[in-house]
């Protein structure tokens, strides 16, 4: 009789934080626990049995830092989740390990001043964002430091350039802004 309780009430406390795994459409697979049907504690997720993200889930929603891979192992991005939304400072980087830039977010929503750079370390781009819309283009500069166009806004009206900074080879994309919206598909 003893054995069968404690049988019972190992099964039930392994039933109830039980590690679950979820495979997506996209064939990511997400490794974690489920209590309550919500996603709770560290979460990781791979692709092609490569590490693709790994964080926190609260109540569900993401929270606390979050790691993002590339393909090839190295952090593409870096970041802090409040119930479910980034917040605070987000960090990019490069496949190869090079810092890319840096901006802060509130709610989901890209704030302030934003900076990307080149490979080589040199300032790219300097855009200024309020409620995730693009208002203004600060700064632009090619690998060497020469003033790059990349575009013309004002007041989050006009265009932006978008240039490869990973391959010079590919030519610049030249996107339409309205009220800060970037038209991707237009």
């Amino acid at each position: 009789m003893y054995k069968k309780t404690i049988i019972l009430i190992t099964s039930l406390f392994l039933t109830s934080c039980g590690v679950q795994t979820q495979i997506n459409e996209n064939g990511i697979i997400a490794n974690g626990k489920i209590k309550h049907n919500q996603k709770i504690g560290k979460w990781t997720t791979t692709k092609d049995g490569k590490t693709f993200s790994v964080g926190k889930y609260k109540n569900g929603k993401e929270a606390g830092n979050w790691k993002y891979y590339y393909p090839n192992g190295s952090l593409h991005q870096k970041g802090k989740f409040i119930n479910g939304a980034g917040n605070g400072t987000w960090y990019y980087y490069y496949s190869d390990g090079n810092f890319m830039g840096q901006g802060e977010q509130r709610g989901d929503k890209q704030i302030g001043l934003w900076k990307w750079y080149h490979k080589n370390g040199q300032p790219y781009t300097e855009r200024l964002y309020e409620n995730g819309k693009v208002l203004e283009i600060k700064s632009c500069f090619d690998k060497v430091g020469k003033s790059l166009d990349c575009g013309k806004l004002e007041n989050g009206n006009g265009y932006i350039i978008f240039h490869d900074v990973e391959d010079y080879k590919n030519p610049p994309n030249k996107l339409k802004v309205e009220n800060g919206d970037i038209k991707w598909n237009e």
